[in-house]
């Protein structure tokens, strides 16, 4: 798919980079939406790890501030006495 460009800071810049590394339109343009891409998935990653850290700081103030349960039996727990009658 042929990419045309009407941006004349866009040209002059492409331009530039031609000149200063003798490479063609297409390998430029290729090296920096590969970096640009690659950027970006880092940004992501980066940011879903920070939202990870987060919850995880948010669930130890959380647990911090809960009271212990209270010791129960198992039958308790059941709902029957010690005679396998409910309670």
């Amino acid at each position: 798919m042929p990419i045309n460009i009407k941006n004349r800071e866009a040209e002059a810049l492409l331009k530039e980079l031609k000149a200063l590394t003798g490479k063609g339109t297409s390998k430029i343009v290729l090296e920096l939406l590969r970096q640009e891409a690659e950027k970006l998935r880092g940004d992501r990653e980066r940011d879903i790890e920070a939202r990870k850290r987060r919850v995880m700081e948010i669930c130890q103030q959380v647990r911090a501030k809960l009271k212990p349960p209270i010791p129960r039996s198992t039958d308790d727990l059941v709902g029957y006495d010690e005679f396998g009658l409910p309670t």
